[in-house]
Formats: structure tokens, sequence, C-alpha cells
């Protein structure tokens, strides 16, 4: 995938429509104008995922990400399972993957101030790094 490839702009919401019973992720500007995620069924029992084709420019096309093969990649190691568990390599998936890793760095620089060891920064950076999908570190 294009790692240029940015996320969906926020600000983001869950809408949830109880006559249709469905529920859509929402976003971008002007406000919420954009189907981030969706779910559409998948056989007896399931649902499978629609994610917006990522880019200002792509307005709101979406796509069942099993339909799109270059927004899944095996996982390091792991590529004789990729049939049965892969990684979604969409920057909107790869923002959500990385908000735990996100909220834990800003309560942790919250906490301290705004100061505190280099690797509270080191961790900042690397949450930084896995929601928007580079491999290297955010400079300092």
């Amino acid at each position: 995938m294009d790692k240029q490839q940015q996320h969906t702009a926020g600000p983001w919401r869950w809408e949830f429509n109880a006559e249709h019973r469905s529920v859509h992720l929402v976003g971008g500007v002007p406000q919420f104008d954009l189907t981030i995620m969706d779910f559409t069924r998948w056989g007896m029992s399931g649902a499978g995922i629609c994610l917006r084709e990522p880019g200002p420019e792509r307005f709101n096309l979406m796509h069942k990400l099993h339909e799109r093969t270059d927004w899944i990649a095996p996982f390091p190691g792991r590529a004789h399972h990729k049939n049965w568990c892969a990684n979604v390599v969409h920057p909107d998936m790869a923002l959500m993957a990385a908000a735990p890793d996100l909220l834990a760095a800003l309560q942790a620089l919250v906490e301290n101030g705004g100061i505190g060891p280099e690797s509270m920064f080191d961790d900042a950076r690397a949450a930084i790094a896995k929601a928007t999908g580079t491999t290297e570190q955010v400079a300092a």
C-alpha cells in the first residue's frame, strides 16, 4: 500500500440507525460527510466490512475489504496463515488499531506535564508511526 495515503480526516463518530439496524463510522469535512466504514451481510451469520477508498479526492467510494487484496497483508513471519489471519493495511484501520497506543502515550505525557524521559516520547513517536502506517519513527 502507498505509505503516502492518509486516513480520513476527522472528526469521526459512530451513527446507529435503529430502523435499519445498522451502524456506520462517519467523518470528514464538511462534518460527517463521508462514510468511513460500514458493514454488509456475509452469509447467514456474519458481516463483512466495507471501507472508504483512501484519499481526499476519493469521495465516498466504498469497497468490501475481502475484495481489496491490496488492503490485506500477511503478518511478518506468518505468511503461511494469510488465508485465515492477516493484517489490514488500510489507513483508517491503522489509525483505529493504534488508538490504544495513542491514548496511552498522550495520558503519559499529560500525567507528566509534557516533561518526561525520552522513552516516553519514543512511545509517542512509535504510536504515531503505527497510526500513520509508517515504519520510520516520527522525528524528535
